[in-house]
């Protein structure tokens, strides 16, 4: 697990990407954790879903059944989700998936804090949105991913970071860590712009106080 003592006080963000639906539950789940604006954390595995992986997920994703089956559920990870969130803020890339899904197993995270607010909460938000970043601070039009990275001139460091922690095989997208890099390395660039976290709140359209926490 993290050593957050080794964070000098920084907050965390960890982008977070999930493959799979409601239906058949998550089957891959990737996270990559910002800090001091680089990426400093990433952890990723496949599922066993809840019933058979319909033929759409596996195409798009590459999962199968024989792939899925022999790994624990989803909610083998959930105290791991809970103790990133109660340590640092989630992103990701339109993370009204994201939120529904992890809320599907979890309805809360427990007892956390609102790093925006300073207040205690018992839900997964408030999310950064690296959709949203891009349209606000990079007036990028398309909402996709993968044209975001383009049209940010992101490949590069993606498939660098990809070599180094992403799975043989995983390494391209739909993949959930590959994914959830591609949404952290936006989020990275617009830390540049905007290294308050407050700023890249606002421009993320969540709420927090007039005067600033960090």
């Amino acid at each position: 697990m993290i050593n957050f003592f080794k964070m000098k006080n920084e907050i965390p963000i960890f982008a977070i990407d999930f493959e799979g639906s409601k239906s058949i539950g998550i089957v891959e789940f990737g996270i990559a954790g910002i800090s001091g604006g680089d990426i400093f954390f990433s952890e990723t595995k496949i599922c066993a879903p809840k019933k058979p992986i319909d033929f759409k997920t596996r195409k798009i994703t590459g999962i199968t059944d024989t792939l899925a089956a022999h790994n624990p559920p989803f909610e083998a990870h959930c105290e791991m989700f809970s103790h990133l969130r109660q340590n640092g803020i989630f992103a990701a890339h339109n993370f009204h998936t994201e939120d529904s899904l992890l809320r599907h197993y979890m309805p809360s995270a427990g007892r956390v804090k609102n790093f925006f607010t300073g207040k205690d909460t018992l839900s997964w938000s408030p999310w950064i949105d690296s959709r949203i970043l891009s349209r606000q601070i990079f007036n990028v039009k398309s909402e996709k991913l993968s044209d975001v990275v383009s049209e940010l001139g992101l490949n590069s460091e993606l498939d660098f970071y990809a070599e180094k922690i992403c799975p043989h095989g995983r390494r391209k997208w739909h993949c959930a860590l590959y994914d959830a890099l591609a949404s952290a390395l936006i989020i990275k660039l617009a830390i540049r712009e905007l290294p308050d976290l407050n700023a890249l709140a606002h421009a993320s359209n969540i709420e927090t106080p007039e005067s600033s926490l960090f």
